[in-house]
């Protein structure tokens, strides 16, 4: 019988968390206020945390922290304030995409699991295994991952897998999309998207919403996920509410539970109770490659929810909507501008039909809603969320844990010796026992665990405990309770946490190098079959056709292909490389002679990923392409010629395996222009301007000036976020 994976929630607040626990989540993933890939939510304060921390444990579920955006060199210090502050809990588990914060997590948390984000863009074997190798435990995979392709990665992989079943989908590749920060600096890898794939574009043909995708749905995909040995299922919606989630959750649930034969006759009551999510439309995503084209519906807004009005009038402190069906006090709304641009959201706490207060409107009806928000005239109303039981109760009545512990218990006949397990600087506890030598029923591990997990302090709660008895030995369950009361004696008045660790100074590289330009051209006879490389050329100093980049997308069934172009290459004398993906490594590992560049979109934002990246074997690091001026020039002065800045080129805002309904120029309805290049596998979107950057006042550092998609000395320009506060 197939191993039932685990069931894994979106939670953006403590309700919503309390209530997957309560309708059948295994385990939930939920983030604090900075540095998550969902920074718009509410998200936990440390208070809740501790709480949530509570909740999990009284009833045998898992939390994973969510920390899985790209952090800036002067954000270094704050980050690693927040984690330690919440690894002092012991989550299950802390979800990375920074290369950063994935070596502060194995250098000052090694006792607690990572996983890999969907951020981090793993999506084929060779990336599994450069993961194993970084210490990680568990990859979230790329969703733009077909069934068959996670059937072969599954084959050649001892780590966990965990792919997404429910919920909003990206149309761009994750991790690698620079559109909503190239439109206003908010950064998707950065948890503050702006959602600009979800707007009206104009294109040669009409116009539509060519780049907003219908939500993923995936329960008859569920039987076959539990075949191939997927350890977690994955619920998005970190941004929705308890309702959502006792939908989804539900649903989910159900045929999780269900024996396969009796699948077929769930699904319809499953479904059923998916329609109370109010998402988009929906699509099974990428698991199906003959999908791929019909994941984006351009004749329709990309808005969550169902459709249950529209605004006829708005003034200051309201505004009037006709119904297209019942709406009570309670439900939730969001009002969307024609233009498919995010619209404000608001739950009904008051509304009226000719001036008297009600608590219900029928379809059909003329009804004002009382609110503060500005609400664009036309607008359409969707419904994005109903009232469901609310856990306030159970909340206020749940302890907010300062810090979890794993207790190490060592059983002798005349003491009980408690070790701390992960605290090096706190000696043994010893409790002393007179014990007899039981006659017929000695004292058991699983006794003396059961008693010492359960909390014995309302800050300091225990997650494991483990035991090990030196002999046969008597105990009542009255002795165990006492000798935990003593120890809980003792920690009240001794117990001291893990100091909390502080950035330390990573040394310059002893290596000097000196500071060369790289020039990229286009050369299309460089293109194997299945692919889109493009060659690296130097400049003179460097003889032509020197540096081969590799490409960031590589399904796996094109694995082996990409290990003959690279052996290829090398026999005939390249033995200059560039990575743009993790998984590069892996394959490069076998060859000693040879010098590796990091390049765009192989993320290093601060000075402890550009650490990881020459540790891995890079001899130049490209910066992140995103940053600002500042954080930039703080890297360029510690790395000088090791770091690299892209200064001139049109790198893609957006790559997708979706089968995009247009091609060439496009317009938004702010007359910015882009241009779309449609191809196998990706489809890739480029903005009209040219990225160029100066570089004043700037130690001796690495460039890079990419021509592939850009021509010399181009007029339309953009610095990008060079000259503002990337957010």
């Amino acid at each position: 019988m197939n191993k039932i994976p685990e069931l894994l929630a979106p939670a953006g607040d403590l309700n919503t968390a309390l209530t997957a626990f309560q309708y059948g989540a295994d385990a939930v993933y939920a983030g604090l206020s900075k540095f998550n890939a969902r920074e718009r939510t509410q998200n936990f304060s440390r208070e809740d945390y501790g709480k949530l921390m509570a909740s999990a444990a009284a009833d045998g579920k898992k939390v994973y922290l969510t920390f899985n955006t790209l952090i800036k060199e002067n954000e270094l210090a704050e980050a690693l304030e927040d984690l330690y502050g919440v690894c002092r809990l012991l989550p299950d588990a802390v979800i990375v995409q920074d290369l950063g914060v994935l070596s502060m997590m194995k250098r000052f948390f090694p006792h607690i699991p990572v996983h890999a984000s969907t951020q981090m863009a793993i999506h084929n074997s060779a990336g599994m295994d450069a993961a194993e190798k970084l210490g990680i435990e568990r990859v979230i995979l790329e969703r733009q991952v077909s069934m068959d392709e996670l059937k072969n990665i599954r084959k050649k992989t001892r780590l966990e897998m965990e792919v997404f079943i429910h919920g909003a989908l990206c149309c761009s590749l994750s991790g690698v999309c620079l559109f909503s920060s190239w439109m206003g600096g908010h950064s998707g890898n950065r948890g503050k998207c702006k959602q600009p794939c979800r707007r009206r574009y104009y294109g040669p043909d009409g116009n539509g919403f060519f780049f907003s995708t219908n939500d993923l749905y995936a329960l008859e995909h569920i039987t076959e996920l539990k075949k191939i040995g997927i350890e977690s299922l994955k619920i998005e919606g970190r941004l929705r509410k308890s309702d959502y989630v006792a939908s989804t959750v539900s649903a989910y649930r159900m045929i999780l539970d269900a024996d396969e034969k009796d699948v077929p006759e769930l699904l319809p009551e499953a479904r059923a109770m998916l329609s109370g999510a109010l998402g988009r439309r929906w699509s099974s995503g990428f698991f199906d490659q003959k999908s791929y084209d019909q994941v984006i519906e351009p004749a329709h807004p990309g808005v969550s929810g169902k459709a249950c009005g529209i605004v006829k009038d708005s003034v200051k402190n309201g505004f009037t909507m006709k119904t297209f069906q019942t709406l009570y006090l309670g439900d939730k709304i969001r009002i969307q501008p024609k233009s498919g641009d995010e619209g404000p959201a608001l739950t009904l706490t008051k509304m009226s039909i000719r001036k008297k207060q009600v608590s219900r409107a029928a379809g059909g009806e003329d009804v004002f809603i009382h609110c503060d928000k500005s609400v664009p005239a036309d607008g359409l109303v969707y419904k994005i969320g109903t009232s469901v039981r609310d856990m306030r109760g159970r909340m206020e009545n749940l302890p907010a844990l300062q810090d979890r512990i794993d207790l190490k218990i060592t059983l002798q006949q005349h003491q009980l010796a408690v070790k701390i397990k992960h605290h090096p600087h706190l000696e043994p506890i010893i409790l002393n026992t007179e014990l007899q030598i039981a006659q017929k029923h000695p004292v058991t591990a699983e006794q003396i665990n059961g008693v010492f997990q359960k909390a014995g302090n309302m800050q300091l709660g225990v997650r494991n405990t483990e035991s090990d008895i030196g002999g046969n030995y008597f105990m009542s369950q009255r002795d165990i309770r006492q000798l935990r009361q003593r120890l809980d004696e003792i920690l009240k008045r001794e117990y001291v946490p893990l100091p909390q660790p502080k950035l330390q100074e990573y040394p310059l590289p002893k290596q000097q190098q000196k500071a060369e330009h790289s020039l990229a051209v286009k050369d299309r006879n460089a293109i194997p079959p299945g692919f889109s490389f493009d060659r690296l050329v130097p400049d003179a100093e460097f003889r032509a056709d020197d540096e081969m980049p590799l490409p960031f997308f590589c399904p796996e069934d094109k694995m082996d292909s990409l290990k003959t172009e690279i052996h290829r290459a090398y026999q005939n004398g390249i033995r200059r490389f560039r990575v743009t993906a993790l998984f590069h490594f892996t394959l490069l590992e076998a060859y000693r002679d040879i010098v590796i560049s990091s390049a765009f979109p192989l993320p290093a934002s601060n000075h402890i990923a550009v650490e990881k990246l020459l540790e891995l074997g890079a001899k130049k690091v490209q910066l992140w392409v995103e940053l600002e001026r500042s954080v930039l020039k703080m890297l360029a002065q510690r790395y000088g010629a090791l770091a690299e800045i892209y200064v001139y080129g049109r790198p893609p805002i957006l790559q997708t395996r979706a089968q995009l309904p247009v091609s060439g120029t496009i317009n938004d309805s702010r007359g910015a222009a882009f241009h779309i290049e449609t191809g196998n596998p990706l489809s890739l979107l480029y903005p009209e301007a040219v990225y160029a950057l100066l570089l004043e006042n700037f130690p001796p550092v690495s460039t890079f000036t990419d021509l592939r998609h850009a021509s010399r000395d181009e007029k339309n320009a953009s610095t990008f976020n060079y000259e503002r506060e990337l957010a």
